[in-house]
């Protein structure tokens, strides 16, 4: 009998290089996130006794508050890849989005569209277009991050002349190519309709009303992200004294949150390492100290990545979980008879 499809040698190699290309990612992963955790303790380390006992139940709530941040974002993810033509559950479209949250430890960023456009696609799904959805979602982060937080840098920090006008080219920046026309001209323009001939059909699913959809829950989810870094900011008792009327610096520290973020996204160093902190500490150092505004950096980070770990995690396992229940709960059917022994 000549060899089956699925026991060819071809067919083999191809399933070994492709674990081990998995293999190869996670390692990868592993390591740049444990990288940024060990630089974030040994900072927090160097700053913590002039701040007071940390009161860690605030940065729990911090890691909550992120996690609904995120769903904001993976709902506009979903949407853009509905919008162009692909048919992802969105129970699927949410597990990709937070566990491709680990690929920014990554130098370079790519490995988030690595694991997303992995884990994402399918029948239902084609790579290039679930490429070009991340492209239009990244964006669309950008440019909401930096007008939100230029808005708010115009009104009541106006003295941060510097960061004012990094928000507003960047936000210029990202905004410009998500207008839907100049978007679906650099598609032809880079050619990567080559790649799939149906892409250019597929823009056409990209209009005003989605890049509306985008600003509404980008804005939620920036909003949210800067309530948990008004959370992590309550962990330290320092920073209590130093403000007590905390809710009065949520302003202050939505814009620090996003133009941090942005910011670390645009430098591809891993996590925005050193970027992101830098930021944060401009901008909440002047009403909190120095000291509170290292170890807050610190913390949020921690928080953070904490929260996107224990979700992925959770996210990675869940679909083998219940796929394994539902084959234990599946009922035996006991309607064929059992064959005779031959004798």
């Amino acid at each position: 009998m000549p060899p089956t499809e699925e026991s060819s040698p071809k067919k083999s190699w191809k399933s070994w290089l492709t674990l081990a290309a998995k293999i190869v990612i996670f390692l990868v992963v592993v390591a740049g996130v444990w990288w940024n955790v060990s630089k974030a303790v040994q900072d927090m380390g160097a700053h913590g006794e002039s701040v007071g006992a940390i009161q860690w139940q605030w940065l729990v709530v911090a890691g909550a508050i992120y996690a609904l941040a995120s769903l904001p974002m993976a709902s506009y993810w979903y949407f853009v890849l509905r919008a162009l033509g692909q048919q992802p559950s969105y129970g699927m479209a949410v597990r990709a989005f937070f566990i491709g949250h680990l690929g920014k430890y990554v130098p370079g960023k790519a490995m988030v569209v690595v694991l997303r456009t992995s884990l994402i696609q399918g029948p239902h799904v084609e790579k290039t277009v679930a490429v070009v959805a991340v492209f239009i979602e990244t964006l669309t982060m950008i440019a909401v991050g930096a007008a939100y937080s230029g808005v708010i840098l115009a009104v009541l920090f106006r003295e941060q002349t510097i960061l004012l006008a990094v928000a507003a080219a960047l936000g210029l920046c990202a905004f410009v190519p998500t207008l839907p026309p100049i978007f679906r001209k650099v598609i032809v323009l880079l050619r990567i309709t080559r790649l799939n001939p149906r892409l250019e059909e597929h823009m056409h699913g990209l209009n005003y009303g989605l890049m509306g959809i985008g600003w509404v829950f980008y804005f939620i989810a920036w909003t949210l992200m800067g309530l948990s870094y008004l959370a992590a900011m309550r962990s330290i008792p320092g920073a209590v004294a130093a403000a007590p009327e905390m809710w009065q610096t949520l302003p202050l520290l939505i814009a620090s949150v996003a133009l941090a973020m942005i910011a670390g996204f645009v430098s591809l160093l891993p996590g925005g390492f050193g970027i992101r902190e830098l930021i944060l500490m401009q901008l909440t150092a002047p009403v909190f100290g120095r000291p509170v505004a290292v170890v807050s950096a610190v913390l949020l980070r921690v928080s953070w990545m904490v929260a996107e770990i224990v979700i992925s995690i959770i996210l990675y396992i869940l679909p083998f979980a219940l796929s394994r229940r539902k084959a234990a709960d599946a009922p035996v059917d006991d309607s064929v008879p059992t064959p005779p022994i031959a004798r």
